[in-house]
C-alpha cells in the first residue's frame, strides 16, 4: 500500500512532520512502513514543500515464519517498491532512498510513537 500525503496537511499524529529529513523506517511485527520525501515537478513539490510518499508492507499469513526469520525480507520489499515509485515519479535523488535496504536508517517501532499515515493495524 502506498500513502501521500502534503508534510504541512497531514495529521501531526500521522507523520514523522515537517521537521522529519531523509527516508524513514518504521516496523511493527510484521509490518514495515519506509516513508521518502518527494522534490518532483511531475508531482507538483518543491524542496520547501516535498510530498511525503510512504510505502506500507504487512504480511497476512497466519502461518508464516514472522518478523523474527523474515524481517529483512520485509524490509528489502518494502524498499524496493518505494525505491521504484520514488523512480517513477521523478523523484530528486530517489527521494533520498539509498541502493540497498541494508543502508535505510534504523526502524524506529511500535514504542516510539504513532504508526505513519496509513499504515494497517495490526
Amino acid at each position: 500500500m502506498f500513502t501521500a500525503y502534503s508534510k504541512y496537511d497531514a495529521d501531526p499524529a500521522d507523520l514523522p512532520g515537517e521537521s522529519a529529513r531523509g527516508p524513514r523506517v518504521w516496523k511493527q511485527g510484521k509490518s514495515v512502513d519506509v516513508t521518502f520525501d518527494c522534490v518532483s515537478v511531475r508531482v507538483g513539490s518543491t524542496s520547501d514543500i516535498p510530498l511525503q510518499v510512504t510505502a506500507a508492507f504487512q504480511e497476512q499469513w497466519q502461518g508464516s515464519k514472522g518478523a523474527t526469520a523474515l524481517g529483512q525480507d520485509y524490509l528489502a520489499v518494502t524498499h524496493s517498491a518505494a525505491l521504484a515509485v520514488a523512480q517513477a515519479l521523478g523523484c530528486v535523488n530517489d527521494g533520498g532512498l539509498p541502493a540497498r535496504a541494508q543502508e535505510l536508517p534504523p526502524a524506529a517501532g511500535a514504542g516510539a510513537g504513532s504508526a505513519p499515515a496509513g499504515s494497517p493495524t495490526p
